[in-house]
């Protein structure tokens, strides 16, 4: 009778062990759903966001290594850095020309204010070789050459000048 008692017992017990572990399973199934479910349309830092991707790039290796040590040093990890590109990217989409200046700032061409500016310092230079010869004649002055000094080249005439200088000084006698 015993017998009989213990082995109708042990198959129940089966039955019931695994209806238990099968229960355990399934509510930590529904538990971990339940947390994706919750954090899915959250980040870490507690704003909204979508579906994850994945980014694979090819680098050189000793590019990378540098990176890493730059961006160490900076306190980022790669997936930030390139989560900041990015952004970055997304910020400036409007502006190509913005986003290649913030890229590499040494390939971007002069910006149009610069351009400016180099184009105001040209005309400035140009107006100065001819200013003392324009503030002359508003005056009605009249320059007269050495006729020496016009047979001159540049060289001969900027050596003249300098020992002309040193003659004034009193370095030379």
């Amino acid at each position: 009778m015993v017998r009989g008692t213990v082995a109708a017992k042990a198959p129940a017990r089966k039955r019931a062990m695994k209806a238990k572990a099968n229960a355990k399973t399934a509510t930590s199934s529904m538990r971990r759903a339940a947390v994706k479910q919750s954090h899915a349309g959250f980040s870490a830092k507690g704003g909204c966001k979508s579906a994850q991707s994945q980014v694979n790039a090819r680098i050189d290796a000793g590019l990378k290594t540098a990176g890493d040590a730059a961006l160490a040093a900076a306190g980022l990890t790669p997936t930030q850095a390139v989560r900041m590109l990015w952004s970055l990217a997304v910020r400036y989409q409007d502006e190509p020309e913005k986003l290649l200046i913030a890229l590499d700032p040494d390939s971007a061409g002069p910006s149009v204010d610069e351009l400016a500016e180099r184009q105001h310092k040209l005309e400035a230079a140009r107006r100065g070789a001819n200013l003392m010869k324009e503030f002359f004649e508003e005056r009605g002055i009249e320059l007269q050459s050495d006729p020496e000094l016009q047979n001159m080249s540049e060289r001969a005439y900027f050596d003249a000048l300098r020992e002309e200088h040193f003659r004034e000084k009193g370095y030379i006698v």
